[in-house]
């Protein structure tokens, strides 16, 4: 492990400094470097690492001839290599006294841990569409684009009451309140545009879970789809990070474009409550239509997009459940993984 902590050398600007600078150029790589120091100086390092990792980044792609950036690089990459030993050493810590010492851990979500901290690669995937979970890459999963429900009891309970949750639903958009857009701006971490979607309304949610507990004041809107979720679906809870149980909202027009999602142990479930013609969903080489009142579950770390071509809102309820091969000691260790990764600072 690093010896000590990385300095901020002196006359660096301050993080109100920085942060003037990357709302006018986010791609500013002193700005992203000294707001980095200044979130590491206030203890956190999550933070800090998102900065000095997008700098490097950046400067990667924008090379600059500025030795004064060369120079603050090369710092930032020591920054980021004692940041990932602290974190390691953390992540470790947290496990054992989780109860979940490297020999008490399942093989796969040993093998998981070896790869996020980089000792053994990820396999190789020679298919065009592979898992790229962005969050936690977990092994030996076999690969899925469209799951089959056919086993599950839940989907047929939760789509036997899809009547009353679409007369909620309906509602819903006769009103439009409360929908924010999907992608929202935030400074706690470098801002991406995410092709033209930052705070943008064409792709909009209305959470009734979210951050890890219930969001009332929604849930008072729609009570009989919120009830339906609880009452037959088993949720993938992991602190904070999941379940989101949310109602997506595309514009007429809108598209999602293709990305990949966070974690590769859970499957994203779809439930349409109104869905007009000419609305698409495409998961790796696989595209469908959204059938109202029909659950679909999905691999989201293998790349997807949607889209509604119609000149009408669709309106999808989305929850995320487990992988049904995982087992509750895979599932624990996962929890308590992010457990330690959400309360890291």
């Amino acid at each position: 492990m690093s010896s000590a902590e990385p300095k901020t050398p002196a006359g660096f600007p301050s993080e109100a400094e920085a942060d003037a600078r990357l709302t006018a150029d986010r791609f500013d790589i002193i700005a992203l470097i000294a707001k980095a120091d200044r979130r590491r100086e206030a203890g956190d390092r999550r933070a800090a690492n998102a900065y000095y990792s997008a700098a490097i980044r950046t400067a990667a792609a924008r090379p600059s001839s500025d030795p004064a950036v060369a120079t603050e690089i090369a710092r930032a990459h020591v920054a980021v290599t004692w940041l990932a030993d602290l974190f390691r050493q953390t992540l470790i810590d947290g496990m054992r006294a989780a109860g979940f010492t490297r020999e008490q851990q399942h093989p796969r979500f040993r093998k998981s841990l070896d790869m996020m901290f980089g000792d053994v690669p990820r396999p190789a995937e020679y298919r065009q569409f592979p898992q790229k979970p962005m969050a936690h890459y977990y092994p030996d999963m076999a690969h899925v684009e469209f799951a089959d429900t056919k086993p599950w009891d839940w989907v047929a309970q939760l789509e036997a009451v899809f009547p009353d949750m679409q007369r909620e639903a309906l509602s819903l958009l006769a009103q439009h309140d409360g929908f924010q857009p999907y992608m929202k701006m935030a400074n706690a971490r470098p801002q991406q545009d995410h092709h033209g979607l930052l705070e943008n309304a064409d792709w909009s949610t209305l959470h009734l879970w979210q951050n890890g507990a219930a969001v009332d004041e929604h849930i008072a809107r729609c009570p009989n789809i919120y009830r339906a979720v609880m009452d037959h679906v088993p949720l993938c809870h992991i602190g904070p990070r999941a379940p989101s149980v949310m109602l997506s909202l595309l514009r007429p027009g809108a598209k999602i474009p293709p990305h990949s999602g966070m974690l590769n142990s859970r499957f994203i479930c779809h439930l349409p409550l109104v869905v007009p013609p000419d609305c698409g969903f495409r998961v790796g080489g696989s595209t469908i239509e959204w059938q109202e009142g029909k659950v679909i579950a999905f691999d989201d770390s293998v790349e997807h997009e949607a889209w509604n071509n119609s000149a009408y809102d669709r309106l999808v309820l989305i929850f995320d459940i487990w992988r049904p091969e995982l087992s509750q000691s895979e599932r624990d260790q996962i929890t308590a993984m992010f457990d330690i990764v959400d309360n890291y600072r």
